[in-house]
C-alpha cells in the first residue's frame, strides 16, 4: 500500500495483523468486506422501518436461511440452479 494513511493508521494495522496472523493487504481486505457489509445493512431498506439492532437480525437470519437452503440441495441441482440464474442476468447473444 503507497503510504497514504497516517502513522497511526499504519501502526494499528500492522499490530492487529502480529495480533491474528494475518498480512496487511489481507487484514485490510478482510476489514473492507467486513465494513462493506455492515453500511449495505445499514443503508438497506428495512433499515428505514425497523431500528437497526433488528435489521441486523434480519439479516443474519436471511444468511443463515439462504446458507442451509443451498446446503440442502444436491450438486446438480446447484449447477442448475446457478447455470439458469447466470443465463438469466447475462444471457447469450442471439445471432
Amino acid at each position: 500500500m503507497p503510504p497514504v494513511f497516517s502513522k497511526s493508521f499504519y501502526k494499528l494495522l500492522t499490530e492487529a495483523t502480529e495480533e491474528f496472523g494475518f498480512t496487511r493487504a489481507e487484514f485490510a481486505i478482510r476489514a473492507l468486506k467486513h465494513y462493506i457489509k455492515e453500511l449495505r445493512i445499514r443503508k438497506s431498506p428495512i433499515s428505514d422501518t425497523v431500528d437497526e439492532e433488528s435489521a441486523k437480525k434480519f439479516s443474519e437470519i436471511q444468511s443463515k436461511l439462504s446458507r442451509n437452503y443451498w446446503a440442502g440441495l444436491t450438486e446438480i441441482e446447484r449447477r442448475t440452479r446457478t447455470a439458469a440464474a447466470r443465463e438469466k442476468r447475462w444471457p447469450k447473444a442471439k445471432k
